[in-house]
């Protein structure tokens, strides 16, 4: 008998029982995919691989901090995954990453609703002060190495939002969905958003570059090419707006 792939992944998540082997993720706070509400953690990119590891035999210990110190933790050994990482080939030296990502980020720049500075080429940013998140990497090397454009580093996205609300910087390059979630989570409804994306890329959960996480990361990337078709992955995609 020819399993498919969703039967592959519930034989997988019934094997993955009978052991849990600890393993702890770090991230940050990154709405819809991964944040806390109510005490409990949620997100679409949270559940995924919170269901997929334990499918594949393994305790998920999360862990919510800041990103640099996110990235700090597992290159120093502290920690054994990140979740929603983006990719290069510095960090392909650093990380063992699964080659199926959890999910696509798309950067537009958030401005204030009552001020709409101009945007569809990157010149037009010109002497403008950019909102940018400590230790992405966005994706766009024009953008980050342009030297008539100021890049203020934000400690987490709502401390982005909120530099922006108050005229401390003139726009935010963050994630479309993250920043459209988040702004409702914080109610702030006078802060909107360019359409034409200026970075993007695909993010994965991405494992300490350890010879035991190596494996790991390929099962995970079986796991999840199978998980992507079935219709409880749809399902979270609906809950969370995606």
């Amino acid at each position: 008998m020819k399993l498919t792939a969703p039967l592959l992944l519930a034989l997988a998540l019934f094997t993955g029982g009978l052991r849990a082997e600890p393993i702890t993720v770090v991230t940050e706070p990154w709405p819809p995919y991964v944040f806390l509400q109510d005490g409990q953690l949620r997100g679409a990119d949270y559940e995924v691989s919170q269901q997929l590891l334990s499918g594949l035999g393994y305790q998920p210990e999360w862990r919510l901090m800041p990103w640099k110190r996110a990235q700090h933790d597992v290159l120093a050994g502290h920690a054994d995954a990140i979740l929603d990482i983006g990719i290069n080939p510095e960090r392909q030296t650093q990380y063992h990453y699964p080659d199926e990502p959890l999910s696509t980020s798309e950067s537009v720049l958030f401005y204030r609703s009552g001020q709409p500075f101009p945007f569809t080429k990157l010149d037009d940013l010109r002497g403008r002060r950019i909102g940018v998140s400590a230790g992405y990497s966005y994706g766009n090397q024009a953008f980050l190495e342009a030297d008539y454009l100021s890049r203020e580093p934000c400690p987490s996205i709502e401390a982005c939002l909120l530099m922006l609300q108050r005229g401390r910087i003139d726009m935010a390059l963050i994630n479309r969905s993250v920043g459209r979630y988040t702004l409702k989570l914080m109610g702030i409804s006078d802060i909107t958003h360019h359409t034409e994306p200026l970075s993007g890329g695909p993010v994965y959960l991405a494992f300490a570059r350890r010879p035991e996480l190596a494996d790991l990361a390929n099962r995970f990337a079986d796991a999840l090419r199978a998980f992507k078709q079935t219709a409880n992955y749809q399902q979270i995609l609906r809950t969370y707006g995606l």
